[in-house]
């Protein structure tokens, strides 16, 4: 397309100014924001993502030591033996029930 002349003022002449470089320059700057923008919303929701799953983590953990103190109680010898002269009426053997098997 010819640059259009626009009319002489006191001998200066003036041209239509080429919006073609300043487009693409604002269009490099929008995609660039917008990349920028795009990259710190996705970093903030990773940063929820970690954080929610450090809680979780936490929460397992404690879990984990709660059921490692649970069955080192289940485990006692003092409660099989209780347990066992209790609910199922069993006795230490006498001398003469001890068979030994070779």
């Amino acid at each position: 397309m010819a640059d259009i002349l626009i009319p002489k003022i006191n001998g200066f002449e003036l041209k239509r100014p080429a919006l073609a470089p300043l487009l693409v320059f604002a269009l490099m700057l929008l995609t660039l924001s917008l990349f920028f923008v795009w990259s710190r919303l996705h970093v903030t929701n990773l940063e929820y993502a970690i954080s929610s799953l450090e809680s979780e983590l936490r929460g397992l953990e404690k879990e984990q030591s709660r059921l490692r103190l649970e069955t080192a109680s289940l485990r006692s010898p003092e409660r099989i033996e209780r347990l066992a002269r209790m609910e199922f009426n069993l006795l230490i053997p006498v001398a003469e029930q001890v068979v030994t098997v070779e």
